[in-house]
């Protein structure tokens, strides 16, 4: 089950146009590596949490490495995982110092084979954006029984709208 709220949004091209509905994303939880070992081993597998979170840990840590050497690694149906270089140009290419200009390297993921169609598998559930649960969950710490939900609006939106934003 997927969750997702609903968040409108203006056109970055266009600062003009209406805004439209776009769904994002809520995750429900994090799950650090040893719950998701957990879970593998929870498929029936031989090995125990314990062997298949030392397994990951030792695969992130190669995966590291085998990147850090400039390989792009496959692994099977998850995909492959690569670097890109993020930086700034030099004048002219005998200028050219990766220790001036490069200024990130971004670890890509390509998705395999079985992550291509999630969306002909997901199931979709609608939920409050993080700002209303934040502000739910803060009155309810307070002890208050009832709740403003209404957006902030900021000097900016309002200077931009002539009045109250939406």
């Amino acid at each position: 089950m997927l969750n997702y709220s609903i968040a409108m949004r203006s056109n970055p091209i266009d600062k003009g146009a209406p805004k439209k509905a776009y769904a994002t994303s809520q995750y429900s939880e994090v799950m650090n590596i040893n719950q998701f070992a957990e879970h593998i081993a929870s498929h029936g597998s031989v090995y125990k949490r314990s062997d298949v979170a030392a397994i990951l840990t030792m695969a992130v840590d190669c995966l590291r490495e085998q990147l850090l050497e400039g390989k792009k690694v496959e692994l099977g149906d998850l995909g492959f995982f690569y670097v890109r270089i993020s930086g700034e140009g030099a004048p002219s290419a005998a200028e050219y110092n990766p220790a001036i200009y490069v200024k990130k390297l971004n670890v890509k993921w390509q998705c395999g084979a079985r992550f291509k169609d999630l969306l002909g598998e997901a199931v979709f559930n609608l939920v409050a954006p993080r700002s209303v649960s934040q502000k739910v969950l803060k009155a309810h710490k307070a002890g208050e029984t009832t709740v403003d939900i209404s957006p902030e609006v900021t000097e900016e939106e309002t200077d931009d709208q002539g009045g109250m934003g939406v």
